[in-house]
């Protein structure tokens, strides 16, 4: 990493800390991201990604600690201008110009860097929680976008087509913000600008030589967004869209195989961010709720696709019908409903303390599958995450926000960790049983650690 690499990452988390700081004093009680905690966890979190002895994706000069450190101080930045002083757009652009950053500075430690911005972005999803509205699309388009770009590498695609789709999207974000100051504009100029840029963005790559299906993909995206429409007028028949964006999924993977997913999944997770601003677009919640569940199920298939490409599995392969498969699949699909629950029981204003609590187990419990059962156990527990969220998101349950960060961040966590933890699970059997017995007692105490504290903030409540 560069001089000039450092001082940009370092700009962006000093610039940060400024916005929490700011943010403090503009909101004393409330939202917790202005609290300088945050701050300095992730400060924390970089520190952890610079370790003194160099491991896979820590090399080429700490380009995942660049990442953390970058993302990190760009979405305390983005959160404080979007939801303190309103400028959405603006907000929304701050994060989502890490992985452009990346491009520009990281080159030769892309993989890693796109990595850190991947578990800064996780980090403030879970501890920013409702402080922001737009938190949820701005994060599953960080994503995509930073997926799309690791994914051109094995691909061979354009580096730049992801950030000039994302750009489209901002694009077309801050036209209809700007023209929905002085009226509320509606949903079609939304889809006319937003589909607009995406396929003058596909015209002009074509123009430029590619012969990739650019377009195509374009025109599939935008009949799945209005099928999707016009299903979710109901809440009923807005479960049953769902189905469309594994339609949508399908046909990208048929046209374009990894790639093409990529590309949809971040014009899904750009169309949620865009549509799901009810102030100009006049949507319904139930409309809301369907993108951002499409955009989520499609970004993690795009972050599975690449966690197949990381770990290419020795037969036997990770099938569900094996044992340690199937049960990572199962712990996710029950353990994170039932974290989800927890951390959602004391509000929309859930104390910080517990937002940490479930993201660290969130985190830790698929890296301590994969120390004791291998990479097929983390391939279970994506599966059994993305079950989890979308069950929530089906049987109409409050609970599906509270997943989709949890699900997600998993993932994003054994995307760069997944190798060093599965050197454990080559290890001989007393020492898995021994991780596998320590994970347990860790669940343990933390479980009459809540028991105890949860029993005294239930008295202060009767009192």
């Amino acid at each position: 990493m560069s001089l000039a690499a450092w001082s940009v990452g370092g700009i962006c988390f000093g610039l940060g800390l400024v916005a929490a700081l700011m943010a403090r004093v503009r909101a004393p009680m409330f939202p917790a991201f202005a609290l300088p905690l945050v701050w300095l966890i992730a400060f924390v979190a970089f520190g952890l990604t610079l370790p003194a002895a160099p491991a896979p994706y820590f090399q080429a000069g700490g380009a995942l600690g660049w990442g953390v450190l970058t993302a990190s101080g760009l979405w305390l930045m983005g959160a404080f201008v979007g939801s303190r002083l309103h400028y959405e757009w603006l907000g929304a652009l701050l994060p989502l110009s890490a992985p452009a950053l990346a491009l520009a500075f990281a080159r030769e430690g892309l993989l890693p860097a796109l990595w850190g911005v991947g578990i800064a972005t996780g980090l403030m999803w879970v501890l920013l929680g409702r402080a922001w509205a737009s938190l949820e699309s701005v994060a599953l388009s960080t994503l995509a976008l930073c997926w799309t770009t690791a994914l051109a590498t094995y691909a061979g695609a354009p580096l730049w087509f992801g950030v000039c789709i994302a750009g489209a999207g901002l694009a077309a974000f801050g036209l209809a913000t700007l023209l929905a100051r002085g009226r509320r504009i509606g949903w079609r100029y939304s889809y006319i600008l937003l589909f607009g840029g995406f396929a003058l963005t596909a015209v002009g790559y074509r123009l430029a030589g590619s012969d990739a299906p650019w377009l195509e993909l374009v025109l599939m995206t935008l009949v799945a967004a209005m099928l999707a429409r016009g299903l979710s007028g109901s809440e009923l028949w807005s479960r049953y869209a769902l189905l469309v964006w594994v339609g949508l999924l399908a046909a990208a993977f048929a046209t374009m195989r990894g790639f093409g997913l990529a590309v949809c999944a971040l014009m899904t997770a750009l169309h949620a961010l865009v549509m799901t601003h009810r102030e100009f677009t006049r949507t319904t919640v139930h409309e809301n709720a369907l993108y951002v569940a499409g955009a989520l199920l499609l970004t993690s298939v795009l972050g599975f696709r690449l966690f197949t490409l990381s770990y290419p599995l020795r037969p036997p392969r990770a099938d569900l019908y094996l044992y340690f498969t199937l049960l990572a699949f199962l712990i996710a699909l029950i353990g994170l409903g039932a974290l989800a629950l927890w951390w959602s029981r004391r509000g929309e204003r859930s104390p910080l303390w517990r937002s940490l609590l479930a993201g660290f187990w969130a985190s830790v419990a698929p890296l301590g599958l994969t120390a004791v059962f291998s990479e097929r156990a983390a391939a279970g527990w994506t599966a059994g995450a993305l079950g989890a969220a979308l069950s929530a998101y089906l049987y109409g349950n409050r609970l599906f926000h509270w997943i989709a960060p949890l699900s997600m961040l998993g993932l994003i966590i054994v995307l760069p960790l997944g190798s060093l933890a599965a050197t454990v699970a080559d290890m001989p059997r007393a020492t898995r049983i021994g991780a596998a017995i320590g994970l347990t007692v860790a669940l343990a105490l933390t479980a009459v650690v809540i028991a105890i504290v949860e029993r005294d903030l239930n008295a202060v409540d009767e009192h």
